[in-house]
């Protein structure tokens, strides 16, 4: 890639604020980066333009602290695709996150992995391979064969939809693209089932639409079964928490808890609190959240 416009005009003949204007008008940080990585003045010029750190989407903490370091890395750029029972995700190499790291399998699986959690909650991100076969992370290759297979031994994979790029401004980013309106919908409390208030007349703001992970779910919060949401999280003080307990679910033995709207005390949904399966096949759904259907109505015209 070179430092050149159309007609051979190259870009380094500009001056250096000619050059900072150019990189001040990129909304994109994946644009910031393709212009970056034309040349290392460019390189240069652009840090301030490509600034920005990879959050937990739950709690902001900075899980990739610089986070364009990481998407210019070759374990990002040539990493296969690695599907989650979480989504799509990002490879990245540990060092540049600040992950907690626990958990692999036994020693008989073909494929070992540990879990990642978020440094600052403590919630599932996505895992981290450390064995594939006889080939563990960090050694080296015996044979020219295994050297993709080294390549991705010891990297980070992230889900997409635990993350968020936050520029030093505040401003947030689906991952490379500004944040589209319609991600910042509210879901707000209908008080259905509440003690202090009538139907209808709570409208408390609990998440946002791109909190929702899931709508394939199903869950009785008083008033029988009925479709539910299971979401990233609720706004800070949106929900209260009571009556933590054991049950028996679909995917195996979990802690979870009720959870109430603070505004009007309705019963809303729950969070599951502790994975008690033997292998934690459920480890990802810790700490996260479900919603009823009857308790919210989605207000498309708030979005902050």
């Amino acid at each position: 890639m070179s430092a050149s416009c159309e007609g051979g005009f190259s870009l380094l003949a500009l001056s250096q604020p000619a050059l900072l204007e150019v990189f001040a008008s990129l909304t994109e940080m994946r644009d910031s980066i393709a212009l970056s990585l034309a040349s290392k003045e460019l390189w240069e010029l652009g840090a301030a333009s490509r600034r920005r750190a990879l959050c937990c989407a739950a709690c902001h903490h900075a899980v990739v602290p610089d986070a364009a370091a990481a998407f210019s890395s070759d374990t990002y750029r040539e990493a296969p695709h690695l599907g989650l029972p979480d989504g799509d995700s990002h490879a990245f190499d540990a060092e540049h996150a600040e992950l907690r790291i626990r958990g692999a399998g036994g020693p008989g699986h073909e494929v070992r992995v540990q879990h990642v959690q978020c440094g600052g909650c403590g919630l599932h991100l996505g895992v981290r391979l450390v064995q594939l076969g006889s080939l563990r992370a960090g050694a080296a290759a015996a044979c020219i064969r295994h050297w993709r297979e080294l390549q991705v031994l010891g990297a980070c994979f992230l889900a997409r939809r635990y993350l968020r790029l936050r520029a030093p401004d505040g401003r947030e980013e689906l991952l490379g693209r500004p944040l589209p309106p319609s991600a910042r919908a509210l879901y707000r409390c209908t008080a259905a089932r509440s003690s202090l208030r009538r139907p209808g007349e709570c409208g408390a703001a609990l998440f946002e639409q791109r909190d929702v992970l899931s709508r394939q779910h199903c869950w009785d919060a008083g008033g029988g079964p009925e479709r539910a949401l299971y979401i990233n999280g609720f706004r800070p003080g949106a929900v209260v928490e009571r009556n933590e307990r054991q049950e028996s679910l679909c995917q195996g033995e979990m802690r979870v808890a009720d959870v109430h709207c603070t505004a009007c005390a309705a019963r809303i949904g729950w969070r599951f609190c502790r994975d008690l399966t033997p292998a934690l096949d459920n480890c990802n759904q810790v700490g996260r959240f479900g919603v009823v259907r009857s308790s919210i109505e989605k207000d498309e015209h708030a979005g902050t």
